[in-house]
């Protein structure tokens, strides 16, 4: 019970420091990622809490909100939760002595969370900028500071670092015993910035870098080296991120962090990553933009990984892919994604894998062995080696409202080998599906109660798979009186912006992918498909939503694509301003 008041005291106290802060106005601060240690394990800051309030508001998405349109619709769910809604801010104002207006107003500058370490230390930081609302901000801390001294096993040990006080709790019960990342947390208010941390040694090292930050995550050469490959801009960032789950996974190890039992066995699990490869992966960033290059939206992430890929990370090589579309993708799909595995490689990683382990030649005695039995299948020579590694999904709206299709689709060399692969496959005694006969080809489909139909089928170097209605039947007849994909203007719009040598594409339509759950909202049909949501459904009235001509114009073709770099793999999201 002592453990559980205590437990909620600091993660009530915890929430109120973190969400409700904004910049200092007229002076220059150096960002989270300046100030923070160098050995930084997980980031997510929103630069500007400011500029991406402004940002949404610019937005197709913001301006479809403000839509008149809406007003209906908005005064219906304001109606729907007002007892609800006016009870929570009633709550927040008792707690926190500020309306959830003035809360609101607080926000302006950068707002971060990390996972940092210093030495042996390791610990959680929150970095966030209050500008002109010291006032408020101080209260909500003596609110804190007031319901923590009600919390049994904490210490308040105030001190100074740097000539900056520092309020510090230390924990004195059993959570400090277990784990290091229980010991102590505090604070300190500097330049119109709060941050909170769980350790006093990495509180140390963000003082010593708060004017220079020669020694932040900048100087980090992974995260550097993603940044810059991610066009990461501090005047044009919305949301930036970055995760090192190697580092991270051995700093928690080598403090101590998982306590007495788990550490010893999490130390040999870490010892055999090298096994398997997975110790080249070495990060990953990402960075959102908006109304940026002539885009609505750009994010760019970035996986760094050491090359060339060993072991288990040879699994995930890809090769350059076709960005044009088949012919029987046509103009209606609403989602297309096109890449190329090598999975020659795959195979020659796994193989060599399992044979380290079991010694020269096990994996195919494994696999002549599963040969003999059943349908005869040989796993290598009638599977691996007759897929040569193009991978395509597509859907299109459905038939009916709210139910999709979907197919994907499997490049194979030789059409003969894989047909009689299927041919044996579907002999076999207990099979649930029936075949029929379809353009020249044969088609199996399984049927079962409830769900959507899954239709296969080999043709044209294609393993097709189909959920869901007849885009198989659609693409083996490949109608020339439906333009394709690759003609649409849409597509075009987008695959002007994939890179050469780009080794995974993608294209959506959201005004395709959304139309069919929207009108089936609007209709007042939806609940039957969403089942254990009666309760929503009887409050809102979603027939009172506009026509959907009324958000199509707010919904822009988006893309992206996947290049390989000398150290990773580069992958950009985008989406066009609606109209364009």
């Amino acid at each position: 019970m002592i453990r559980a008041r205590f437990t909620c005291a600091l993660v009530a106290s915890t929430l109120a420091l973190a969400g409700m802060f904004g910049t200092a106005h007229g002076q220059t601060l150096l960002s989270g990622d300046q100030v923070l240690p160098k050995d930084t394990y997980i980031y997510v800051a929103v630069p500007s809490v400011e500029r991406m309030k402004q940002g949404f508001n610019a937005s197709s998405t913001g301006q479809m909100i403000a839509d008149p349109a809406f007003d209906d619709f908005k005064a219906e769910l304001k109606s729907a939760f007002s007892s609800e809604v006016n009870e929570a801010f009633a709550n927040v104002q008792d707690t926190l002595g500020l309306t959830v207006e003035e809360l609101l107003e607080i926000p302006s500058g950068e707002f971060s969370f990390a996972i940092s370490s210093v030495g042996n230390n390791i610990g959680i930081v929150l970095i966030a900028d209050y500008g002109d609302h010291e006032s408020q901000v101080t209260g909500l801390l003596e609110k804190a500071q007031a319901g923590l001294s009600q919390a049994p096993n904490l210490e308040l040990n105030p001190t100074t670092i740097d000539g900056t006080e520092v309020t510090m709790y230390t924990v004195t019960g059993k959570a400090a015993q277990a784990t290091p990342l229980a010991k102590e947390f505090g604070w300190f208010q500097k330049d119109g910035r709060l941050v909170f941390c769980t350790n006093s040694a990495i509180m140390d090292s963000i003082l010593t870098n708060w004017t220079s930050g020669e020694d932040g995550l900048r100087s980090n050469n992974v995260f550097s080296y993603v940044m810059e490959k991610c066009h990461s801009d501090d005047d044009k960032n919305m949301v930036v991120a970055f995760v090192d789950p190697l580092g991270l996974a051995t700093k928690v190890i080598q403090s101590g962090s998982l306590g007495p039992q788990i550490t010893p066995q999490a130390s040999m699990g870490l010892m055999m990553l090298p096994a398997f490869g997975l110790n080249q992966l070495k990060g990953f960033g990402s960075v959102g933009q908006m109304n940026v290059d002539g885009f609505e939206a750009v994010s760019r992430s970035f996986i760094y990984s050491e090359q060339p890929p060993q072991a288990l990370m040879r699994v995930f090589m890809l090769d350059e892919v076709n960005p044009a579309p088949p012919a029987w993708v046509k103009e209606g799909t609403s989602a297309y994604l096109s890449t190329k595995w090598n999975i020659t490689e795959a195979y020659a990683a796994i193989e060599s894998l399992v044979d380290g382990f079991q010694g020269a030649g096990a994996l195919a005695g494994m696999i002549d062995g599963l040969a003999t039995q059943g349908p005869q299948i040989h796993i290598k020579t009638d599977v691996i080696d007759q897929l040569d590694g193009t991978v395509q999904f597509v859907s299109a709206p459905g038939e009916e409202a709210g139910n999709d299709q979907m197919l994907f689709s499997l490049g194979v060399r030789d059409n003969a080998a894989m047909t009689d692969l299927l041919t044996r496959l579907t002999s076999e005694p207990g099979f649930p599906g029936e075949s029929r006969e379809f353009q020249g080809v044969t088609l199996y489909e399984i049927s079962a109660t409830g769900d959507k139909p899954v239709t296969f089928t080999v043709a044209n170097n294609h393993l097709m798979i189909g959920v869901g209605g007849t885009m198989v039947e659609q693409a083996l007849r490949n109608d020339t009186d439906t333009p394709s994909l690759a003609e649409a203007a849409d597509y075009r719009k987008i695959s002007e912006h994939f890179k050469p040598g780009a080794v995974a594409v993608s294209y959506s339509h959201p005004a395709a992918q959304y139309r069919s759950l929207y009108e089936m909202l609007k209709s007042g049909s939806a609940a039957d498909q969403f089942p254990g949501m009666d309760e929503i459904f009887e409050r809102i009235d979603f027939t009172r939503l506009p026509p959907f001509e009324a958000i199509e114009k707010y919904l822009a073709p988006a893309g992206g694509y996947w290049v390989g770099d000398e150290n990773g793999v580069l992958m950009e999201q985008f989406s066009l301003k609606p109209g364009n």
